[in-house]
């Protein structure tokens, strides 16, 4: 609907948030607030190192690409704890849900028909690791447990079991649900003590 001629719409105040120069040493560099965020800075990244410590002193495990996974958790969970991805729901349900897309797709590579395509022919295994990848966002965002450092656990599922040709990896699977455990409820004891990085 258009105004009459002559008649002036009065343009509301648009109000732009301020934004703050970048102050403190080195402000291209470093981040301005590690002068009045320091301890946080310390504490949370030895929390960080501390926790992976001990996920893989109990895990004893080498296997790249999951540990990778929970390692990118890790720096979800210390560095923006008070993001919605380092949630609980999003942590242990990413990782759950990517352990399961990982597995079926490793089981299904591992069948009789498709076994030997995969022994013959590594890009089978990639493309078929990579699906997975997809398959598993796809389901994260549809049951609203999104949680980015978890598409390395399909990844790693999908590569590590074929590779070993194992059928269900229990020790990683295990290892994937108490890491994904452990770590959240580290973030859940100290949340009020952390501060988002970011």
């Amino acid at each position: 609907m258009r105004a009459p001629k002559g008649f002036h719409m009065p343009h509301p105040d648009i109000h732009l948030p301020h934004l703050i120069s970048p102050h403190g040493f080195l402000p291209h560099i470093l981040d301005q607030y590690i002068d009045s965020r320091w301890n946080h800075y310390f504490l949370q990244c030895c929390l960080a190192s501390i926790s992976l410590i001990l996920i893989l002193l109990i895990g004893d495990t080498l296997k790249t690409a999951i540990v990778v996974g929970i390692a990118s958790s890790a720096f979800t969970i210390f560095v923006v704890p008070n993001s919605v991805a380092a949630t609980p729901r999003k942590v242990i349900g990413g990782h759950l849900l990517a352990a399961f897309i990982g597995t079926l797709i490793a089981l299904t590579l591992q069948s009789p028909p498709l076994i030997q395509m995969v022994l013959e022919n590594r890009y089978f295994l990639d493309v078929a690791a990579a699906l997975s990848v997809g398959i598993g966002i796809f389901l994260m965002v549809v049951t609203n447990t999104e949680h980015p450092p978890a598409a390395g656990t399909s990844l790693g599922l999908v590569i590590q079991c074929c590779e070993a040709n194992i059928g269900v990896d229990w020790s990683s699977i295990i290892f994937i649900i108490v890491s994904a455990g452990l770590l959240s409820g580290v973030r859940i004891l100290l949340r009020d003590k952390m501060v988002n990085l970011l």
